[in-house]
């Protein structure tokens, strides 16, 4: 549960473990850095400084005006003066440069515990809040003129300047602010913003805009964090990981808590008074085991500090439809899945530790592999619809198989693709396969159906388990290693994590393509695949549930 104690004990516990990753060496340019994993310590490591901030300005801490304690952030400070650009920017060392994104992420980090030294009158404070201030104010300049690369970039950027203009009124960001804010916030009706990601982003441009929100007085900049957090939580699974395999971003298909969500939650919590955010935000920080994204909610706001906001129950079983997004998710408890349109994997279960991705693909050309369009989703089931388009001939929405004949011009390796585009072409009709899924009892029934095309095309279906389980068929018991595959010929496969357990059948065995041409394979995963040939019509029955061991069977 999120609670001002909690988060307290956590704060203390990871003072230690920053302070020994600070460098003391005053002969050194890293003097007051912080080292990474990789060895390196980068400038963009005077975030750390809001922590130890924190933990000298709370005075419920332990750590509460130790003199070591400022020592140690004052050295931050002059860490940042030394290494930041001559723009104000700070260098994120692994990718970007005299970086205005990076420098916002920094702001928007020690911003709050400059405001929170202001209020101490305290003279360790006000050093704090001249030495961190100043970092912020030299940056505002790079902010306002440096521009972003990622979409969560505006909003981080726009969470910046407003909170230094809080802290200075009389800097000129106001312009900067407004012309970002006049692209209006990417999330659209479902609640997804451009970056999809679930796992990072979501988390980064919410507590941007709750931030942005408080210190511009702009309440509406509020709205979009509502839609997101809605969404966010029918992207959980029962153990409360998240579904990452929609991400634009590099969270794609990690398993993980999003404990970073929390805030937002914890922080609209109390802005609407809204049990079911609140209750989130504690699954959250259980299930994660920290809760110290929330702390800078507890120093900003005082008040939150002992009030109570009633915890509503969270529904452990929905189905939800996203149209807007393409997206189908359904939840029985420990089950989960989720139907996706535009993504090579349409349809992805977990049932505990177990977890199953599906991919579909032909060899027709290099129009075979499955990308779902033309979504529908109701509470029982959600449709798919590959049309067959053909992707790596983007100068033409090309659909099925595609020959070209001679053209009366001179083609060279220079003008190849212009001339292409111009060529008359032989034209074979696409090969559509359409794909139901339906929730039934204990699982669901995946109905697979081709139409168009030619006749003998080899197709196949992928299963890909995640490695370290056990797949067990009438005939045969063996380990679901990284990187192996196995071929389900007939009868069904079951396969465990543990006690969790996923059941795919029937199978099918009309090929043998360990290496399917213009099938998309990963080789961290244990893939079992179905093969066919097209056309075909046939249903994929999944099941899940705890395999008893005694009885042979799943248990729901």
């Amino acid at each position: 549960m999120v609670q001002y104690g909690r988060v307290i004990r956590e704060l203390e516990a990871n003072v230690p473990r920053l302070l020994a990753r600070q460098m003391t060496d005053g002969r050194s340019a890293d003097c007051g850095g912080f080292m990474d994993g990789d060895g390196l310590v980068g400038p963009n490591s005077v975030s750390s400084a809001s922590t130890l901030a924190y933990a000298y300005l709370l005075r419920e801490s332990s750590h509460y005006q130790s003199p070591e304690l400022l020592e140690r952030i004052l050295m931050v400070g002059e860490f940042g003066r030394r290494r930041r650009r001559s723009s104000g920017n700070y260098d994120l060392l692994s990718t970007n440069f005299d970086s205005s994104p990076d420098t916002g992420f920094i702001t928007k980090s020690l911003a709050p515990a400059v405001k929170l030294a202001r209020l101490a009158g305290e003279d360790g404070a006000e050093q704090i809040s001249e030495s961190l201030g100043e970092l912020i104010l030299s940056g505002v300049p790079g902010m306002v003129s440096g521009g972003f690369h990622t979409p969560n970039h505006r909003w981080v950027l726009v969470a910046a300047l407003s909170l230094a203009s809080e802290l200075f009124p009389d800097l000129e960001v106001q312009d900067a602010i407004e012309a970002y804010l006049a692209e209006t916030i990417d999330c659209n009706a479902d609640g997804e913003y451009i970056e999809r990601s679930t796992g990072v982003y979501n988390a980064v441009v919410n507590r941007s805009l709750i931030l942005a929100s408080q210190a511009l007085g702009r309440p509406e900049l509020l709205d979009p964090v509502r839609r997101n957090l809605d969404f966010n939580y029918y992207m959980l699974h029962g153990d409360a990981t998240v579904v990452t395999s929609i991400s634009r971003r590099q969270d794609r298909g990690a398993r993980s808590v999003p404990t970073t969500l929390a805030d937002g939650y914890h922080a609209m919590a109390h802005i609407d008074d809204n049990g079911f955010y609140a209750a989130v935000a504690d699954w959250l920080v259980d299930r994660g085991n920290s809760s110290l994204v929330c702390l800078p909610n507890f120093a900003l706001h005082p008040e939150w500090r002992t009030a109570e906001v009633a915890r509503e129950s969270l529904p452990a079983s929905y189905a939800k439809s996203f149209p807007v997004s393409g997206l189908w998710r359904v939840r029985r408890d420990r089950t989960s899945a989720t139907a996706a349109a535009g993504l090579t994997s349409p349809f992805s279960i977990v049932y505990g530790q177990a977890e199953m991705t599906l991919k579909l693909c032909s060899t027709y050309f290099a129009t075979g592999q499955f990308v779902g369009e033309d979504f529908f989703g109701s509470e029982g089931e959600a449709h798919l619809q590959h049309l067959g388009r053909n992707k790596i001939y983007p100068e033409k929405d090309y659909r099925g198989g595609i020959y070209w004949l001679p053209i009366d011009e001179v083609v060279d390796a220079e003008n190849w693709q212009e001339v292409r585009v111009r060529r008359a072409t032989y034209e074979l009709p696409p090969l559509q396969v359409s794909l139901r899924m339906e929730s039934v009892e204990g699982g669901f029934d995946l109905h697979l159906a081709t139409s168009g095309g030619l006749d003998g095309v080899p197709f196949q279906i992928e299963c890909s388990f995640t490695p370290g389980g056990t797949l067990e068929t009438e005939s045969v018991l063996l380990e679901g290693k990284e990187g192996n595959t196995a071929f389900l010929k007939r009868g069904t496969a079951l396969y465990r994590m543990g006690d969790d357990a996923i059941s795919v059948g029937p199978g099918s065995h009309a090929h043998s393509m360990w290496a399917m041409r213009n099938s998309e394979s990963s080789s961290d995963v244990f893939r079992l695949l179905i093969t066919d040939m097209a056309p075909l019509e046939r249903t994929i029955q999944i099941r899940c549930g705890t395999w008893s061991t005694t009885e042979k069977r799943l248990l729901p």
